[in-house]
C-alpha cells in the first residue's frame, strides 16, 4: 500500500478539524451552561422585585385607607365644629351671590353664609350663551340697556354686567331683570336690593372665560356704589380669577369648596382682609383668627372692599 504526502495532509487536515469541532461543541454547551444560570438569575430577581412592590403597594393601600379613616374623622369633627364655630357671625348681613359662569355649583357656600346667620338675598348665574349673541340678540339687547342710560355698543356685555349690579344693589330698574332671565341670559333667585355684601364666584373650566366683560365690570360698580365684595373660586378650576381680583384689591378665598374656605370667608366678611386658600399669592391657608361680634361692630366702617 502507497502512502504519499497528500495522505498525511488529509489526516492531519481530519484530526485537527475533529478538535475545533469538539472544542466548539464544549464551549457550546458551557456557554448554554452559562446562559442558564444568567437566566435564572435574572428571573430570581424579577421575582424578589415583584415581591417587594407587593409587599409595598400592600403597605401603601394599609396607609391610604388609615388616612381615609383619618379624613372621615376630620370631616365628621369639621361638619359638627363648623356650625358652633360660625354660628351667629353674619346675623343680619343680606348677601347678593353672583356666580359668573354656570360652570360650578356651590352648595357650601350658601350653607355655609346661612350658618353663619346671613340672609341670601339674590343669587345670579350668568349663562354661557351670552358669549354668542348673534347681530339680532346684540341689537335686541343694546336697545333694552338704552332704557337706563348710554350704551357702548362695543362694550355690550360690560355694560350689562354694570347696570345689572346697579339693579342687584339697589332693587331699582328690577325689570331688566325679568328681561335677562326671559332671553336666557341669567338665571335668577331672590329679591334684588338691600345688599350689604355680595360674594363673586368666579374661575371657570373654559379658557374663553367672561373675566373681563362680566367679573370686572362687576367689581367696578359695587365698588362705585360702596358695597363689600370678595372674589371666591373652587380648588379645582382649571382657570382661576383670583389673580385678576387680587389687582382689583379684592379679599379672595379660591378654595370656597372646602370647610376651610368657607370659614375663611366668613372671617373675611367679618373684616379679615386678605387672599386664603391654596394657590400661589395667597396670605395663608386661612386668616389666623375671628373677629368677635363686639370688634366686629366697632370694625364695620373699614371693610377692606370699600372705596379708597
Amino acid at each position: 500500500m502507497n502512502v504519499n504526502i497528500r495522505y498525511y495532509v488529509l489526516t492531519i487536515a481530519a484530526i485537527f478539524m475533529a478538535l475545533g469541532i469538539g472544542i466548539f461543541i464544549g464551549f457550546m454547551l458551557d456557554g448554554q451552561k452559562v446562559f442558564s444560570e444568567q437566566q435564572d438569575t435574572i428571573i430570581n430577581q424579577l421575582e424578589q422585585k415583584f415581591k417587594d412592590i407587593q409587599t409595598e403597594n400592600s403597605n401603601l393601600k394599609d396607609n391610604v385607607q388609615s388616612l381615609n379613616k383619618q379624613l372621615d374623622y376630620m370631616n365628621q369633627y369639621n361638619k359638627i365644629v363648623f356650625p358652633e364655630l360660625v354660628k351667629g357671625r353674619l346675623n343680619g348681613v343680606k348677601v347678593a351671590i353672583i356666580e359668573t359662569n354656570n360652570d360650578f355649583i356651590y352648595p357650601g357656600l350658601r350653607n355655609a353664609l346661612m350658618k353663619a346667620g346671613a340672609t341670601i338675598s339674590s343669587i345670579t348665574i350668568f349663562k354661557d350663551n351670552l358669549n354668542d349673541l348673534d347681530e339680532s340678540d346684540k341689537t335686541d339687547l343694546l336697545n333694552n340697556l338704552s332704557k337706563y342710560g348710554n350704551v357702548d355698543s362695543n362694550h355690550l356685555i360690560e355694560s350689562l354686567s354694570q347696570k345689572l349690579t346697579d339693579v342687584i344693589i339697589s332693587g331699582q330698574d328690577a325689570e331688566l331683570i325679568t328681561y335677562l332671565k326671559d332671553k336666557g341670559y341669567i338665571d335668577f333667585t331672590g329679591t334684588p336690593g338691600s345688599t350689604d355684601f355680595i360674594v363673586l364666584a368666579g374661575g371657570s373650566n373654559l379658557k374663553n372665560n367672561n373675566l373681563n366683560i362680566v367679573d370686572i365690570p362687576i367689581i367696578r360698580q359695587a365698588k362705585i356704589l360702596n358695597v363689600p365684595i370678595v372674589g371666591v373660586e373652587q380648588s379645582d378650576v382649571k382657570y382661576s380669577y383670583v389673580d385678576a381680583y387680587r389687582k382689583q384689591h379684592l379679599s379672595t378665598v379660591d378654595n370656597i369648596d372646602t370647610i376651610i374656605g368657607q370659614t375663611s370667608l366668613i372671617m373675611v366678611m367679618q373684616g379679615k382682609d386678605g387672599n386664603y386658600g391654596v394657590k400661589p399669592g395667597d396670605t395663608s391657608i386661612m386668616p389666623d383668627s375671628f373677629i368677635e361680634p363686639t370688634q366686629q361692630s366697632q370694625n364695620s366702617t373699614t371693610n377692606s372692599n370699600e372705596v379708597k
